[in-house]
């Protein structure tokens, strides 16, 4: 397998690290952050499969992501590193195989056609200088618009198509005694609703052009204008005890209608199954309101680090194959609430959410990038997150000023 040059201060350091734990024969450390029962149940079913390959799997599960991606680091830069572990595609990633620490799988890349059969938006994420170094194994979508039936029937309104017939469903709602949005204050679950807001005023080209290119005039443009009037409308429509609250938490508002919408990724689905209702019964499932079509992108990916050692490569390369068998594809995604990562994957076992998903990613002009450390570099998602947070939570802050924040801060970061 090609791997990396390294640069020559950690040349000698990492080799030596490295060779002195080499691993057994198809034996691979597995460092992720899944650690609830339905993530542990999603991953268990790539370890079957790995196993039953003839591979053997050491688990190593670190709560939190930022967590796990710093453990990750650390011990490459330590000199043991794990054979595999989880990572968020993106530039980060691409920082470390710039500093030689990372193997590209292309041997089975090249040999299952993963540049056909993957959204051209996440094989250029997964690659570096042409190389793939992560093996996407799924695909969540951003821009959900979870509702609870009763609760719109109790208000007498039908499921929103533009955001300003979402402005007058809330207050039918909230006269019908309805919180109409089940929030997290959280900047992260924030800025999934201001995108949602984004690409439901702008539309997906201007998304896609905002996001690829961070353009000042677009920034300062008139339709960003509207968008942060829009995004500041909902405002009022959020209980008080928004801030602090956990996503699963607004979820199980939305299940119990305590809330009529939240606006969520599709892990949501988790939270729905796990109180014993099928996606799309009680509980409904649309886009957020938009102008035209769109899926916005966050990914599950796995790299995998620059070992000496042959036999860890191969335990690599098979882990890597496995990830992406169709059969795995299926069954881990109906685990984990998300889509497979290849678009050929049959869709007719999956609810009715996904299978919306799936027909929706089948026309590539659909296929937008979250900025949650995939589509933007990660200080940017950063000052994103940041600058959204703070006019949301800002009751004296106009929608002109807060679009002003947002300029700057992504001006200063990119």
């Amino acid at each position: 397998m090609k791997k990396f040059s390294r640069v020559a201060a950690l040349a000698t350091f990492l080799s030596a690290g490295v060779s002195a734990g080499a691993l057994h024969a198809q034996t691979a450390e597995v460092l992720h952050w899944w650690t609830s029962g339905s993530e542990q149940a999603a991953l268990g079913e790539i370890r079957t499969a790995f196993e039953a390959q003839g591979g053997k799997w050491v688990d190593t599960p670190i709560a939190g992501g930022g967590n796990a991606r710093a453990a990750a680091v650390n011990r490459m830069l330590g000199g043991d590193p794990a054979t595999v572990f989880q990572f968020s595609i993106g530039q980060q990633l691409r920082e470390l195989a710039d500093q030689g620490l990372l193997a590209d799988v292309n041997a089975v890349a090249e040999e299952e056609n993963w540049d056909e059969k993957l959204p051209p938006l996440i094989v250029q994420a997964a690659k570096y200088d042409g190389d793939y170094i992560a093996a996407p194994i799924n695909i969540h979508g951003e821009n959900w618009m979870f509702y609870n039936k009763d609760a719109l029937e109790k208000a007498g309104i039908e499921v929103p198509k533009s955001w300003p017939e979402f402005v007058d469903a809330a207050k039918k709602l909230e006269d019908a005694g309805v919180i109409p949005i089940g929030l997290g204050g959280q900047p992260w679950q924030e800025r999934i609703l201001f995108n949602s807001v984004l690409l439901g005023v702008g539309g997906r080209e201007f998304y896609a052009k905002l996001y690829s290119t961070l353009d000042d005039e677009l920034l300062a443009s008139d339709t960003m204008r509207k968008v942060f009037e829009t995004f500041a409308a909902l405002k009022p429509f959020v209980d008080e005890a928004s801030p602090g609250r956990n996503w699963n938490e607004a979820t199980n508002m939305v299940i119990r209608g305590d809330a009529a919408f939240q606006f969520m990724g599709d892990w949501a689905k988790g939270e729905i199954i796990a109180a014993g209702v099928e996606p799309g019964t009680t509980v409904g499932c649309a886009f957020a309101p938009a102008i035209d079509t769109a899926y916005i992108m966050t990914v599950d990916a796995f790299a995998f680090s620059a070992m000496d050692s042959e036999e860890a490569q191969a335990a690599q390369e098979k882990m890597a194959h496995v990830m992406l068998e169709p059969d795995v594809q299926i069954a881990f995604n109906k685990k984990k609430g998300s889509i497979p990562a290849l678009l050929d994957v049959p869709g007719d076992s999956f609810d009715v959410c996904a299978q919306k998903a799936m027909a929706t990613l089948q026309d590539k002009k659909t296929h937008l990038v979250s900025t949650g450390l995939f589509g933007v570099p990660s200080a940017v998602s950063g000052a994103i997150d940041d600058s959204i947070s703070n006019f949301w939570n800002s009751a004296d802050m106009s929608p002109e000023q807060g679009q002003e924040e947002f300029r700057q801060a992504i001006s200063y970061a990119k």
